[in-house]
C-alpha cells in the first residue's frame, strides 16, 4: 500500500490511544467544536497530541456553567448545530433524552468497546450520568461526591470530633467561628437557582431525604416533610457562623472561602474538594478532612449524593465519527488518569485506584469503597425532564426562607405544591392528583 514503516507505526499508536480507532488519516480540514464547563481547561493542554494523532482539530468553547446551559438550550430549541459535543450536567439528561438534543450512542459503544472497558466505567457515572429510558446518551466524563470537607488543623485544636449528624454541624460551626480572626465555621451557598438547590438536596440527602418519595412508582415530591424543615432550618441557621456576604453565595464562593482558609467546613463536591489540596493554590492544604455528609441520626446509614458530567454527540451534527473518535479519547483510561491529577473527579475504576492520585486526594479510597457499598445517591437532584423547572422554582423558594421574607416551612410548602404541579404538567401521574 505504499506506507512507510515510520507512517504505520504512527497509526498503531493512534489506534491504541485512543481505545481501538485503527489508522486515521491527518486532515487539516477536520474540525469539530466542543462546548465544555468551566474547570475543564486542562484538556486544553492535551488537545495537540490527540490532534496530531488524529487529524481532527478541537476547536474548545470553554463556558461558565449558566453560559453552558443558556447557549446549549438556544441552539437545541432553534434547531441550531453551535457545537458537534456538548458537557451535560446529570440533571440534564431526562430532558435532553426526551427532546432528542443528543443522539444515542448505543450503537457506538456496542462497534468500539468490550465489556471490559465498560466494567471499568464507575457503575454510578455509567448508570446515571448516561442512561435514560433504555439508552445511552452520553459517555460519563467526570463522577462527583458530594462530601464533607473539614479543617482538620482547628479541629484538633478546638479538640472536636468529625461531624455526624446536623446538630453536630451547628455545634462544631459555632465552637470554630471566629470572625475577628476571619475564620467562619461554615459556609454554603445561598445564591437563588442551581448553587442553593443543589446544596441545599445535598444536604436533604445525606440526611435520609428523597425529594420524590419513590421513583419511577410515586413522583410525589416530600419537600413538605418533618424532615425536610429540619434540615432547611439547620441550612439556614449556619448562616450565623458565615462570612458576611454568605447570602450571596455561589458555588464558587464557597470554594474560594475555604481554599484561602477563611472556613471551617464546606461541604461540597469533590471536584471542589480538589482545589482545597492543591499545594500550589490553597492555604490549607495538607490540613484538609473530609467525612460524609451530616445525617438526622447518627445510627441513619450514611448516603453520599452523587453528580456530574457526561460528554454527548449534538443529535444534528454531521460530524458523528469525529466526535465519538474525541469522546472515546477523553474518556479513556489514559487521559481520564491524567486529568484526574487537576479535578480529582475520574469515572474509571483504573484511576481512582492510582496510588499517585489517592494520595493526592484521599477521598478517593472512601468514595471508592462507597460505590463498592452502595452508599452513592445519583437521584437526590431526580433526573426527569422536568427538573430543570423544579430546580427554578425550589431554588426561588429556598433563596427567600435564606433572606428571611418567607417563613422556611412556608418556602417548602409553597415550592413543594409548585412541583406538583410542574411534574403533572409535564405529564406525569401522581397518587394523589385527579
Amino acid at each position: 500500500m505504499g506506507i512507510s514503516r515510520r507512517m504505520w507505526l504512527f497509526a498503531l499508536v493512534a489506534g491504541f490511544a485512543i481505545g481501538g480507532l485503527g489508522s486515521v488519516r491527518a486532515d487539516d480540514t477536520r474540525t469539530i467544536t466542543v462546548s465544555a464547563i468551566g474547570g475543564n481547561k486542562a484538556i486544553e493542554a492535551l488537545l495537540p497530541e490527540f490532534e496530531q494523532k488524529t487529524g481532527i482539530h478541537v476547536s474548545m468553547q470553554i463556558l461558565g456553567y449558566p453560559q453552558l446551559r443558556q447557549r446549549s438550550m438556544a441552539a437545541f430549541v432553534s434547531g441550531t448545530v453551535d457545537s458537534d459535543v456538548y458537557w451535560e450536567d446529570i440533571i440534564w439528561l431526562g430532558e435532553w433524552a426526551q427532546n432528542g438534543y443528543v443522539r444515542p450512542l448505543d450503537d457506538l459503544i456496542k462497534r468500539d468497546f468490550t465489556q471490559a472497558d465498560i466494567d471499568d466505567f464507575l457503575p454510578g457515572a455509567w448508570n446515571a450520568q448516561s442512561k435514560w429510558d433504555g439508552k445511552t446518551w452520553t459517555m460519563p466524563f467526570g463522577a462527583y461526591y458530594f462530601l464533607n470537607y473539614y479543617r482538620t488543623d482547628l479541629f484538633e485544636k478546638g479538640d472536636l470530633d468529625a461531624p455526624v449528624t446536623l446538630d453536630d454541624v451547628d455545634k462544631d460551626a459555632a465552637a470554630l467561628n471566629k470572625p475577628a480572626l476571619r475564620q467562619f465555621g461554615i459556609a454554603m451557598p445561598y445564591q437563588r437557582g442551581t448553587a442553593i438547590c443543589s446544596w441545599f438536596l445535598a444536604t436533604f440527602a445525606g440526611a435520609g431525604g428523597h425529594m420524590l418519595k419513590d421513583p419511577p412508582n410515586d413522583l410525589t415530591p416530600t419537600l413538605d416533610s418533618p424532615l425536610a424543615l429540619d434540615v432547611l432550618k439547620h441550612y439556614i441557621a449556619w448562616m450565623k457562623w458565615a462570612p458576611p456576604s454568605v447570602a450571596s453565595y455561589h458555588w464558587d464562593d464557597q470554594t474560594v472561602a475555604m481554599q484561602t482558609g477563611r472556613l471551617a467546613m464546606s461541604p461540597s463536591f469533590s471536584i471542589n474538594g480538589t482545589e482545597f489540596a492543591k499545594p500550589d493554590q490553597s492555604a490549607i492544604s495538607g490540613k484538609v478532612g473530609y467525612t460524609v455528609m451530616p445525617r438526622e441520626e447518627a445510627s441513619d446509614p450514611p448516603v453520599i449524593p452523587f453528580g456530574g458530567w457526561g460528554v454527548g454527540i449534538a443529535a444534528k451534527t454531521p460530524k458523528v465519527e469525529d466526535s465519538w473518535t474525541f469522546i472515546k479519547w477523553v474518556t479513556s483510561a489514559e487521559v481520564q488518569k491524567t486529568l484526574a491529577k487537576s479535578s480529582g473527579t475520574p469515572v474509571r475504576y483504573s484511576a481512582l485506584q492510582d496510588p499517585e492520585l489517592q494520595k493526592l486526594y484521599p477521598w478517593l479510597k472512601l468514595v471508592l469503597e462507597a460505590e463498592k457499598t452502595g452508599e452513592v445517591y445519583p437521584n437526590y437532584r431526580p433526573r426527569y425532564p422536568f427538573y430543570p423547572q423544579v430546580e427554578e422554582e425550589l431554588g426561588k423558594q429556598l433563596n427567600l426562607a435564606a433572606l428571611g421574607q418567607v417563613k422556611p416551612e412556608d418556602a417548602l410548602k409553597s415550592a413543594n405544591e409548585a412541583i406538583k404541579a410542574i411534574i403533572v404538567k409535564a405529564g406525569y401521574k401522581l397518587p394523589s392528583a385527579p
